[in-house]
């Protein structure tokens, strides 16, 4: 009765250790895409932003659209911008960038070291522009850095293997490509 009871406990394993062998392999090569539409939905649930200096200088960020551009190891976000300096608004459009950190054990993607792209006021005086140039990046990382823009799904056997095995991050045909392979790789 042992015998058969080693025996049959070997063979589980062999098999368990064949099936787990065959999930990592067909890993190694996989990759996972998010499209615009499903980054957009994620980020645009931290928007709007209001922030004010003092309260004489504000800056209000709304109405993200996800930029991405092929090839790209960052991520880009056009920006609604609303800046108020001593009473006096103007409005226009920030564009930004980030480039995304993978955290392998919630499996999650942010956003960090954003930078600004692009800026489109009409008629922006100097001072304006300063204060987005210095208030900006800093209002988009203090909504992005720390919350998620994806979270891998750990509740099936190949998403819980990929969310530890991610290699690479980048823009692919006009998606965010999450690829991912052995550890030796």
């Amino acid at each position: 009765m042992n015998r058969r009871l080693v025996a049959f406990s070997a063979v589980l394993l062999t098999a368990l250790a064949m099936t787990t062998c065959a999930v990592v392999s067909r890993l190694s090569d996989g990759h996972l895409d998010i499209d615009q539409v499903e980054l957009q939905a994620r980020i645009a649930s931290h928007f709007p932003t209001h922030h004010c200096k003092l309260i004489v200088a504000c800056l209000d960020l709304s109405n993200p659209v996800v930029v991405l551009t092929e090839g790209a190891d960052r991520i880009g976000l056009d920006v609604d911008t609303r800046v108020g300096l001593g009473g006096h608004e103007r409005t226009g459009r920030v564009g930004f960038s980030g480039r995304p950190r993978y955290v392998p054990g919630e499996g999650q993607l942010f956003l960090d070291d954003l930078q600004i792209t692009t800026l489109e006021f009409a008629g922006l005086p100097e001072e304006y522009a300063a204060l987005v140039k210095l208030r900006g990046p800093a209002v988009i990382n203090a909504q992005l850095q720390s919350r998620p823009i994806y979270t891998l799904d750990a509740g099936s056997a190949k998403g819980a293997l990929a969310k530890m095995t991610v290699r690479d991050v980048k823009v692919v045909d006009g998606r965010l490509r999450v690829s991912f392979g052995t550890a030796g790789r």
